[in-house]
């Protein structure tokens, strides 16, 4: 039965208008067989997760959720949904200024369970196990190497979790004048503690079979990885390991992390990736590094000391080498000073410098935040210089950002005025790009 309801009214900065939504929705999964063919002369089968819902709105702002959880016996049903709304005005994208209304449902669980041990998941199956990354993020956010990966979109299947052995099924095909079949399953262990719970282990593996590409990148493949930890009061240390086997190639990759807490703020750590280069079919990772073994390094570390009462002073710098097994490689050392003011909370100023020793080049960040009891704003300016050719301009960046916003004026809502995406280096007679002013309110649920 229904849980709860939560209906949030906000009122919008100073129109004063009050504005709420409605949500409701349901979700499930079946098997379908046709027995008639389609336009196309061929009949279908498989798994389909079925989901809907109705979101009213008005004047497009506002958030609500519904959760059934409820039960009386050992078997029941579990739903989530959760609905928000925004809007963004935004310049750039466009030739024109533009306003831009969306809104988002996410129906966040759908389950059928037994006991407490056992959950049937509705909703579509995920991907399997990814343990080894690269620890340098891009601006996407997502690891720049990733080289063995699970790479298909959620697919139409189940789920089941029996006490927290965890795994996935999902099939889809087509007969008659055409023949069409894809099978998909993952699995993943519990987390193994062993020590006095101080090392934990996991471990998954993945797989497809299929007579087409219709559903995956790759149509038929085997994969799977494991991954350990160790935690006590100062160090912490992880270790992972992905694999696969994909179309008569071998792929893999490993990475590891390790951390001494110096005191409550500093710490000295140290992370390592590897992967085969032949195999990762990555732009731009090819030639000298065919035969290679990918080896990447990074050593950082940190100290935070009080200049007065009212000034924190930090100081951090790293060390890193790329490509280490190859005779191209390329050092790079770091170091960035912050300073806390204003009794060690309201100001924060830091400027990073990276110097890259075999491509010349010099990078600086200097990035301001204040945070006030309303409202938070920063700025960051980020040069670049390029010393390799002494015929261009040394001056290859000047990136600008800032922003203001607020969490508190209106309840479960941020809103904000950004300006980003600037580079003011000259190309011919304009600036490389002028940015996007975005102002901003999303409302979501917590």
């Amino acid at each position: 039965m229904k849980k709860s309801i939560i209906v949030i009214l906000i009122a919008l900065i100073v129109t004063g208008f009050a504005f709420a939504g409605t949500l409701k929705g349901s979700a499930g999964i079946r098997f379908d067989v046709e027995l008639d063919k389609n336009d196309a002369g061929f009949k279908k089968w498989g798994f389909a997760n079925a989901a809907s819902w109705e979101y009213s709105f008005d004047f497009e702002v506002d958030t609500t959720a519904v959760e059934v959880g409820e039960h009386q016996t050992d078997l029941w049903a579990e739903l989530a949904i959760s609905g928000s709304a925004s809007f963004g005005l935004s310049k750039g994208k466009k030739a024109e200024d533009f306003f831009d209304g969306s809104y988002k449902v996410e129906l966040k669980k759908a389950e059928i369970h037994y006991g407490e041990d056992l959950i049937i998941g509705l909703l579509k199956v995920d991907k399997g196990v990814d343990y080894a990354k690269h620890y340098t993020k891009n601006s996407d956010g997502a690891p720049i190497f990733n080289t063995v990966k699970d790479d298909h979109e959620a697919i139409a299947g189940f789920t089941v979790n029996f006490k927290d052995w965890y795994g996935g099924f999902a099939t889809k095909g087509s007969w008659g004048d055409e023949t069409k079949y894809t099978f998909y399953g993952h699995g993943r262990t519990p987390e193994f503690k062993f020590a006095e719970d101080s090392v934990t282990v996991q471990a998954g593996g993945y797989g497809a079979y299929a007579n087409n590409s219709d559903v995956f990148a790759r149509a038929t493949y085997v994969g799977g990885g494991a991954k350990a930890a160790y935690a006590a009061d100062k160090i912490t240390a992880g270790i992972g390991f992905d694999a696969m086997y994909d179309d008569e190639k071998f792929l893999y990759e490993a990475s590891a992390d390790a951390s001494y807490k110096l005191n409550d703020k500093d710490s000295v750590k140290l992370n390592v990736y590897a992967t085969p280069g032949a195999l990762t079919g990555l732009a731009g990772y090819a030639g000298d590094y065919e035969k290679a073994l990918k080896l990447d390094a990074k050593l950082s570390a940190g100290y935070t000391f009080d200049l007065d009462e009212n000034t924190e002073v930090g100081v951090t710098g790293y060390v890193e080498v790329t490509d280490a097994l190859i005779d191209k490689r390329e050092i790079t050392i770091s170091a960035t000073e912050s300073a806390k003011l204003l009794e060690k909370k309201a100001l924060e100023l830091s400027l990073t410098e990276t110097y890259k020793v075999y491509a010349k080049t010099l990078d600086l960040i200097l990035s301001a935040k204040y945070t006030a009891a309303k409202f938070v704003a920063s700025a960051k300016i980020s040069p670049s210089f390029q010393f390799a050719n002494s015929d261009a301009d040394a001056l290859t960046k000047l990136g600008f950002e800032c922003e203001i916003y607020s969490e508190a004026i209106i309840e479960n809502a941020k809103i904000g005025l950004k300006y980003s995406g600037a580079d003011f280096v000259k190309a011919g007679d304009t600036i490389k790009k002028a940015g996007t002013i975005s102002a901003y309110a999303t409302i979501s649920f917590k």
